[in-house]
């Protein structure tokens, strides 16, 4: 099948090279019946140096909570010494952590659904933005779905978070794949595809359609992506199965669910902002306009950010596409048992705060 990942011969080394043995010191149960009862219980990790996957080079705004947390050293607290490591897109992430190559993937959801489908144990432990926050952006002799025929569909990467979301916009207009030319540009090309005419289309994000806008009038946004994807999980974090209950585990999702907290925090924004400046490249008003966008719709999670619904309707939309071959169920997929853990030990948070 064209969208599934090449997984299948590196099946078997996905659980090796993911530390959580020797690097961590086991929770240790309080008595029954005590206030700090085993499910808050902190896991507490020796020092020990990891690499964790971000999936976009530069990350945009929405994808700062593991750049955050780095910052303001949440990944210190924990005893961890934290190596990002950057890829082109999550296709490029996954496949690092499946090769041993990172501890944990930063990710679109796509290509941890293939991955399972085809049998690699991989787990989803919690995410740096559950819902889809991009939009369909399209030269402005595009006026309708139907004037996409014959056109160049920008995309990152087969099976990929802009591949589905490209193919998904398609199917529900009418219009097949082989009507289309699919064209792979890197992340940081795909708006200047778009302006130069590499592309016709893009998915984008609120930062770089508010970037392109400044220079690019010829640019227009057809379709707002959350409204034809309802029920959409967008990011997630991953781990190979075999750690995702491992005090390592625990302690790298500690720092990074912090970091998704800290992004609604007064106190912290000048600090987050200076750096999403620098690690964005984008102008400083880009920046704080798509933060502030962000912001308000609640892009970050507060506590497990993975909704059930969401897990099942992205299952559903790429069974649809034929991306994926057979269903997985939000078991199969997804394991919140740390998450839900650490929630219960920062305390959990409702909006607004």
């Amino acid at each position: 099948m064209r969208h599934q990942l090449a997984l299948g011969v590196i099946l078997a080394t996905i659980l090796g090279a993911c530390a959580g043995g020797g690097g961590t010191t086991a929770p240790t149960a309080s008595p029954a019946g005590s206030p700090t009862a085993t499910v808050a219980t902190k896991a507490t990790c020796q020092p020990t140096s990891l690499k964790i996957a971000v999936p976009v080079t530069p990350p945009n705004v929405v994808h700062l909570p593991p750049y955050v947390a780095q910052e303001l050293g949440y990944f210190k607290d924990e005893n961890l010494t934290v190596e990002l490591v950057r890829f082109e897109g999550g296709v490029g992430a996954l496949r690092s952590m499946a090769a041993g190559g990172v501890n944990m993937a930063g990710t679109s959801t796509e290509p941890v659904i293939s991955a399972i489908a085809q049998g690699v144990a991989v787990k989803i432990v919690n995410t740096y933005s559950p819902n889809i926050s991009q939009v369909f952006a399209v030269r402005d002799t595009i006026k309708t779905p139907a004037d996409l025929k014959g056109k160049k569909i920008g995309i990152q990467e087969p099976g990929g978070f802009a591949d589905a979301l490209s193919h998904a916009y398609l199917q529900k207009n009418g219009i097949s794949a082989s009507d289309v030319q699919f064209v792979t540009t890197t992340t940081a090309a795909r708006v200047q595809q778009l302006v130069s005419g590499g592309t016709d289309t893009a998915i984008l994000h609120v930062d770089q359609v508010l970037t392109v806008k400044k220079t690019a009038p010829n640019i227009a946004v057809l379709a707002n992506m959350w409204e034809v994807l309802t029920d959409y999980q967008y990011a997630v974090y991953a781990v190979p199965t075999a750690e995702a209950k491992s005090a390592t585990t625990e302690c790298m999702l500690r720092a990074v669910i912090r970091a998704n907290r800290a992004m609604y925090d007064p106190t912290l924004r000048s600090r987050i902002l200076d750096m999403a400046v620098r690690e964005t490249k984008a102008d400083r008003d880009v920046v704080e306009a798509a933060y502030k966008t962000l912001e308000s719709g609640k892009a970050w999670p507060q506590n497990e950010g993975i909704p059930q619904k969401n897990i099942e309707g992205t299952v559903k939309s790429l069974l649809d596409l034929k991306q994926i071959d057979r269903t997985i169920s939000f078991a199969d997929a997804v394991d919140l048992t740390l998450s839900n853990k650490i929630v219960a030990q920062l305390g959990k948070k409702d909006w607004p705060y």
